[in-house]
């Protein structure tokens, strides 16, 4: 026990008395509750409209007010040619062309044919596939609304057919915010990122300073090395983690639905995967060059196949296949389980036990790997 408290007095004054260590820790949080979820935004907002009005009706100006009061789109012009509107488009001005031919202001009317084409094209720039699509989803939606309104209140009062009243209602993220959904996720980049690089680096900054030898002299067992180094990262993960938490709830009012226990259990569980994985790379490393690169990479992999950015069931079955040793995938998921849904340990168990897994495959490897010369 004495060689313990030995050896977590070393690791804690290492930290405590690096220059820059200690400060980032204290920003961290503020980065990833104030500015990253701002930026890792994935919602589709500021589309640049090009509206080609043939119609030049009153129905045909209310539909460009309601894409421009909508919050999505931004009028970039508003003309009556079509190939002006293309040129825009080519130049890369234009994210979408809204053309409403004439005849629109009649087909909203009551002497439209049953079998009446509606005037309306939509022509989408899918340069970026992502926000094409989605913008040719709002603008569809936007018109189809629009055309139903019109429509039903034309028709009120008559023989026009059953009317249908749907009422959606929104589970876990009511108002929509992007932000909620984010939040536990970059919760979990911030560990990953703490536990994973900061190991990474320990042994062999010793290695380079020389430090290891005076270690590896003494009869210090290789389990209590290791884990002795490991343990300081779990103090530093909870306290980032706990302070994300208060902060999203201090500043955008984000509280935990589930128990602050249970997100106890599973960052003490990814702690110990990434904590042990960092120290595994660090010692096949032989400088802090050659240990950075490698976490890097595999900290990408990671974030990029984890389902926080896009959902692993979009993945080809290939992909899918390597998100299983994945630990990130794990965390992710029973962190925005307990946040968001008030999950518990009785839903989220089988993310828990593969971290368990995962994380007494790595400290093992670790361990075993550690070579003391005498």
């Amino acid at each position: 026990m004495k060689v313990w408290k030995c050896l977590l007095k070393k690791e804690f004054k290492q930290f405590l008395r690096d220059p820059g260590m200690p400060r980032m820790v204290l920003c961290f949080p503020f980065l990833i509750i104030l500015v990253f979820p701002f930026a890792a935004n994935m919602e589709v907002r500021n589309l640049s409209l090009v509206i080609v009005d043939s119609d030049q009706s009153d129905q045909s100006a209310l539909l460009t007010e309601k894409c421009a009061s909508s919050g999505y789109f931004k009028i970039r012009e508003v003309t009556e040619s079509p190939s002006d509107a293309q040129a825009v488009m080519d130049r890369g001005g234009a994210d979408a062309i809204l053309t409403i031919s004439s005849g629109f202001a009649r087909y909203l009317g009551s002497d439209r044919g049953t079998d009446d084409p509606l005037p309306v094209g939509i022509k989408v720039n899918t340069v970026n596939g992502t926000r094409g699509s989605i913008g040719s989803q709002y603008l569809n939606a936007f018109v189809t609304e629009y055309v139903a309104s019109v429509s039903g209140a034309e028709s009120q009062g008559g023989a026009a057919g059953t009317r249908f009243d749907t009422r959606e209602s929104y589970l876990y993220n009511p108002s929509l915010d992007y932000k909620t959904f984010m939040i536990p996720a970059l919760i979990v980049i911030a560990i990953t990122m703490m536990c994973g690089f900061l190991p990474a680096l320990n042994i062999v900054s010793e290695k380079e300073r020389g430090t290891i030898e005076q270690i590896n002299v003494t009869p210090v067992s290789k389990t209590a090395f290791i884990l002795c180094k490991m343990i300081p990262y779990v103090a530093v993960a909870f306290f980032m983690v706990f302070s994300c938490l208060g902060l999203s709830y201090a500043v955008f009012g984000y509280g935990c639905r589930g128990s602050l226990l249970d997100i106890v259990i599973f960052t003490f569980a990814h702690i110990v995967v990434m904590a042990s994985f960092g120290l595994l790379i660090s010692n096949y490393s032989d400088n802090a060059r050659q240990a950075m690169f490698v976490i890097w990479f595999f900290s990408m992999v990671f974030m990029l196949m984890s389902g926080i950015f896009t959902p692993i069931q979009s993945m080809p079955g290939w992909a899918r296949a390597i998100t299983y040793a994945n630990p990130l995938r794990y965390f992710a998921d029973a962190m925005r389980s307990i946040v968001l849904k008030g999950c518990t340990l009785a839903d989220t168990w089988p993310d828990l036990l593969s971290l368990a897994g995962l994380g007494a495959f790595t400290t093992t490897w670790a361990v075993l790997s550690y070579r003391k010369t005498t």
